[in-house]
């Protein structure tokens, strides 16, 4: 009896200094948190240095503190590298592109650092607000999906990483670099991403309504971008490279897509109705003889009352395609493929190979 007592006696103690050894590294690092968030508030930046670190060690020592913390980088961000007022800074193109002579601030490429090397599974269901900041030439990489990038400026940016479901509205991509991410259903209303180069990336059901697009490279090169069922509604893709991207599925609705490369695209099941669409300007055969849709995978494509007119659709494959009420005068079409195409005519299906 004696000897379970003192077991008990023994547990007890042990269970105790436990329970305030717990509760003695709670007050630390409530203090830790409390003295790191002050120092974010310091004129030195040396300082501030050593509050943006003291946090990112807290969400390692305490992932229930990581939330908190990301929201409170979040909004040093916001609040010490916002977008003026006025709009986004005039930049000389050579100088956005180049970025010697417009580094950011060291502080916040601290922070983004931070944010981009935590172990994002710990957030639960805070993700990055980020609305409005300036990010320019700065990686975002791992920096996570669900991001809230509106209104930001993120010309010349590296968008590498996860970023699906991400928020763009009205966000400036300008010159922004994009390899091996994953953009699924992300939002890019009214976003302006004109020469933004993406290589390798996933697109798949992204919204580029009223984006600007112009000159932009969506192409990728021998690993062809995913654009399986975006949608470009009222877009501009003047000029744009497009050519060799799958684009199953994708929404064309009043795009304008005059002088776009789409050379060998994969436009399998594109919508492409409605007149408006221009597309004797989108394939512009009399400015430019390589600008054109040769090759490109227009199986079940609705074509519905489209200008036509001098477009190059040479080994284009039609199948199923729908023409019926297309202008289609000075089309060219040696070698398409159009089974079970509708709206041809028998003089024009007479160049085809079926």
């Amino acid at each position: 009896m004696t000897a379970l007592v003192a077991l008990l006696f023994t547990w007890m103690s042990v269970g105790q200094a436990r329970t305030e050894l717990q509760i003695a590294e709670q007050g630390q690092i409530t203090n830790r948190f409390n003295a790191a968030v002050q120092n974010l508030g310091s004129q030195s930046v040396d300082v501030r240095f050593g509050g943006i670190y003291a946090l990112q060690r807290i969400m390692q020592d305490s992932s229930r503190d990581q939330p908190a913390i990301v929201e409170i980088l979040c909004a040093f961000v916001r609040q010490n590298a916002r977008v003026p007022a006025g709009g986004f800074d005039k930049i000389n193109v050579d100088d956005l592109v180049d970025g010697r002579k417009d580094p950011p601030p060291t502080d916040i490429t601290a922070v983004m650092n931070v944010l981009r090397k935590r172990s994002p599974e710990r957030d639960r269901d805070v993700y990055l607000q980020l609305s409005g900041a300036e990010l320019r030439h700065l990686g975002l990489a791992g920096v996570s999906r669900r991001a809230n990038l509106s209104d930001a400026d993120l010309r010349a940016a590296d968008l590498t990483g996860d970023l699906r479901e991400s928020y763009f509205t009205d966000a400036n991509l300008s010159h922004a670099w994009v390899q091996k991410a994953d953009l699924t259903r992300a939002y890019f209303g009214w976003a302006t991403l004109d020469n933004i180069l993406m290589t390798r990336t996933k697109l798949v059901h992204a919204d580029f309504t009223e984006a600007n697009l112009r000159d932009a490279d969506l192409s990728g090169g021998p690993d062809p971008n995913d654009l399986t069922g975006a949608v470009f509604f009222g877009t501009d893709i003047r000029d744009a490279v497009l050519d060799g991207a799958k684009m199953t599925g994708a929404i064309f609705v009043e795009a304008d897509l005059s002088g776009a490369d789409l050379i060998g695209a994969n436009l399998h099941g594109a919508r492409l109705s409605a007149a408006d669409k221009r597309l004797e300007d989108v394939l512009h055969a009399e400015t430019d003889a390589d600008a054109t849709l040769r090759n490109a995978d227009l199986t079940e494509a609705d074509l519905t009352d489209a200008d036509l007119r001098g477009v190059d659709l040479s080994g284009a494959d039609l199948t199923r395609a729908d023409l019926r009420g297309a202008k289609l005068n000075g089309v060219k079409l040696t070698g398409a493929t159009t089974t079970g195409v509708r709206g041809l005519s028998r003089s024009l299906l007479s160049q085809t190979k079926s």
